[in-house]
């Protein structure tokens, strides 16, 4: 499972970088898919993926790391 995602007045390389400071690992950028980015009208974007390894300790890391993000950057 991937999903790439885009938190609206955040740069993706900020989110990757909040959610790196709280262990989690995310992939930032054009994923080769720059026409897509542009089409969309993003700079780019973060991508998630999880595989049989990730355990739901994982999944909930992620998503409270995720949750910190706006606030971080007060939005």
């Amino acid at each position: 499972g991937v999903v790439a995602f885009s938190i609206e007045g955040v740069h993706p390389h900020d989110v990757g970088q909040v959610l790196d400071a709280a262990g989690v690992a995310v992939r930032t950028g054009h994923h080769c898919a720059q026409p897509l980015h542009r089409g969309a009208g993003l700079t780019a974007s973060t991508r998630a993926s999880a595989y049989l390894y990730n355990t739901t300790e994982d999944i909930d890391a992620f998503l409270a790391a995720l949750a910190e993000v706006r606030p971080y950057f007060g939005l």
